[in-house]
């Protein structure tokens, strides 16, 4: 983390609010020091930004079921945002993605937010190679499925991962390429979907929000925590529209791939 210009962002999550230490992406992209990896075939770094996506989930998360002494899967964690609100219920949490600096924050913010808690639990996972340990209540997937080369392994995590009536929280900006992997999930499961608004600056993105799970009655109080609906979202067992916003300062973006 020494590595980083850092800076303190509060975020709205629903009645309450997030305060935490991010590296600062926009310095960070500029250095350039990533660009080396990145010729050679990484991603850039997307986990340095706080994406629209990861903010939904988080209020979301926390308008639905009780989630105190549940097991949370952030996969693909990023900065955390949505398992950090999951913390913040009680919620016994994972953070997992490819990159140990990411962890590093989610973990950190994890135990300084929550010094009362059970530490949230990191593991460093390329799901392309390796799978998580355990089944999770609640596996969130918070814009991870922007590229259609991640479908089949975050499907194959899933199977895994996802316990007895647990639920399944994607969420995304509406890309087409997680169009096709939903169109997969609700092959497998029952689902519930809304959507939200999520101030970015001076932007209002529209997030997808899709709630899976094999047991139709775990999606009930999901789908009780996505507003009435305005007509404005595509549904399958329930739709939703709800909004999330912030100061324009608190530096999420727009576009690109989300936590």
């Amino acid at each position: 983390m020494r590595r980083y210009r850092l800076r303190r962002l509060r975020l709205p999550a629903g009645a309450t609010w997030l305060d935490l230490v991010v590296p600062d992406g926009q310095q960070w992209m500029r250095a350039g020091r990533w660009v080396g990896a990145a010729a050679r075939g990484e991603e850039p770094p997307y986990w340095v930004e706080i994406w629209p996506a990861s903010l939904a989930v988080a209020r979301l998360l926390l308008r639905g079921p009780p989630l105190a002494g549940r097991r949370v899967l952030d996969l693909g964690c990023g900065l955390g945002v949505a398992g950090l609100a999951a913390a913040g219920a009680g919620a016994q949490v994972t953070f997992a993605d490819r990159q140990a600096d990411a962890l590093a924050f989610a973990g950190w913010n994890g135990r300084r937010l929550h010094p009362e808690g059970q530490p949230p639990r990191c593991v460093l996972l390329d799901w392309n190679r390796a799978a998580v340990e355990g089944r999770h209540d609640v596996v969130v997937l918070a814009d991870v499925t922007y590229r259609t080369v991640h479908h089949r392994p975050l499907l194959r995590q899933l199977s895994g991962c996802l316990a007895a009536g647990g639920v399944v929280v994607h969420a995304d900006p509406f890309r087409g390429e997680s169009g096709a992997f939903l169109a997969a999930l609700r092959a497998m499961l029952a689902t519930v979907e809304g959507e939200a608004t999520v101030c970015s600056g001076d932007r209002r993105v529209r997030i997808r929000l899709v709630c899976a799970s094999a047991d139709r009655g775990a999606l009930l109080p999901f789908g009780a925590g996505l507003s009435p609906s305005s007509g404005g979202g595509r549904a399958r067992a329930g739709s939703g529209v709800s909004s999330v916003c912030s100061p324009g300062s608190n530096g999420t973006a727009a576009g690109g791939a989300g936590r």
